[in-house]
């Protein structure tokens, strides 16, 4: 059987914004969720090393199960995912990420 393929576009419900700075992103996601994590460049989540200049920030929707994904494609720059979630995806990202950031706060990155 062959293995799946471990592209982020196999991931993606929907592309909520395109060819966008790190800055957008981050403000998007302090905009949209209540709750998000800083996620290193490198970061890997469902076997995919997530892409990144530098850190951004990855939002949690648990009210519909979604996760807002930040992305960065060579040849088409930093785009927003929006991501359904599976069983065991808010868990792992909770632990794995460690230290939440709540609305309102601030954090040096």
């Amino acid at each position: 059987m062959d293995q799946p393929s471990r592209c982020i576009r196999y991931l993606c419900t929907d592309t909520i914004l395109n060819n966008i700075t790190g800055r957008k992103v981050n403000n998007y996601i302090r905009k949209h969720c209540n709750e998000y994590y800083l996620m290193p460049p490198g970061f890997e989540f469902r076997a995919i090393a997530i892409q990144l200049k530098s850190p951004m920030l990855l939002g949690l929707l648990p009210e519909s199960s979604t996760i807002l994904l930040p992305f960065t494609k060579p040849c088409y720059g930093t785009m927003l995912y929006e991501i359904k979630a599976e069983d065991g995806d808010f868990s792992y990202i909770r632990s794995a990420l460690g230290c939440k950031i709540r609305k309102g706060e601030k954090r040096e990155s």
